[in-house]
């Protein structure tokens, strides 16, 4: 009976122990399989995941800017809602005077939108003139008080002061709150910084790429046969033409014959505003 009971004792020892080994190798198995599983997972949430996160948006923001970029050219008109393809600035300093007003006649006759950049003392001479400007729907800017580089350049801030005064009349003689400016003689080489960076940030300031040398030739046939030339010589290399002219009588003779070529080689006349990126002549420093 003892060797019975013996035998039957080493019998379920054995069957412990081969059970225990059993569920042993079980248990590391699954945790094997569990380990791999969420090593798997991992992977999949460092690489997949993140990728499909990024590119849509990447790509969505590259998509934006070309639809930006194609609206604006797209929805960017004249004064007779055309499409602009050859687009040109006239622009006009040191007024407004009484040729202003011969100036306003032959734009209304060519139906053509431009810019003038005005003086606060010349606004205070002739505010019905300034006004009248404003009425018929061309852009108006600042040009400064003085006008003397011996003046507005002397010390620190004060072309800033002087643009700040003579903005503050355009604003209470014709309502348009502007940011447009142009300093006396461009932004270089006399505009030094920081005040140049100071009027860039606080306004619109734009210099022009073609002179009318109204101001020297002083002669309308002469300032006919500059033009024409310079429009070709700037759109050749790649730029819209800013065409620099003043509010004096030769320069308002010289316009109809000037305008008549304008419209004849389908050039399209538009005026400034805020939201159009400025064109300045490069730094001197």
């Amino acid at each position: 009976m003892k060797k019975i009971f013996k035998s039957k004792k080493i019998f379920y020892l054995l069957l412990t122990l081969t059970l225990g080994i059993a569920l042993s190798f079980f248990v590391i198995a699954e945790f094997k399989k569990s380990r791999q599983a969420i090593s798997q997972s991992t992977v999949l949430n460092t690489n997949s995941l993140p990728l499909k996160a990024i590119n849509p948006v990447s790509h969505a923001t590259k998509q934006i800017k070309i639809l930006d970029r194609n609206m604006y050219v797209s929805n960017t008109l004249n004064d007779q809602n055309q499409a602009l393809t050859q687009p040109i600035y006239l622009t006009f300093d040191d007024g407004p005077t009484p040729d202003t007003l011969k100036i306003l006649e032959v734009l209304r006759q060519y139906n053509i939108k431009a810019t003038f950049f005005m003086l606060k003392n010349q606004i205070d001479s002739y505010p019905t003139i300034a006004k009248k400007v404003a009425e018929e729907g061309h852009a108006i800017g600042c040009h400064g008080v003085s006008h003397d580089i011996n003046i507005i350049y002397s010390k620190d801030g004060t072309a800033n002061q002087e643009m700040q005064q003579c903005l503050a009349t355009v604003k209470k003689v014709t309502g348009i709150d502007s940011k447009l400016i142009r300093v006396p003689y461009g932004s270089a080489p006399y505009l030094k910084e920081p005040h140049r960076t100071e009027l860039m940030n606080n306004y619109r300031l734009w210099d022009w790429n073609i002179d009318s040398e109204d101001w020297a030739l002083r002669s309308a046939p002469k300032i006919e046969h500059s033009i024409a030339p310079n429009i070709k010589r700037v759109y050749q290399n790649g730029q819209t033409p800013i065409i620099l002219f003043h509010d004096k009588s030769f320069t308002a003779q010289s316009l109809p014959a000037i305008l008549t070529y304008i419209k004849k080689t389908k050039y399209q006349p538009i005026e400034i505003d805020e939201t159009m990126e400025p064109i300045q002549f490069p730094s001197s420093q």
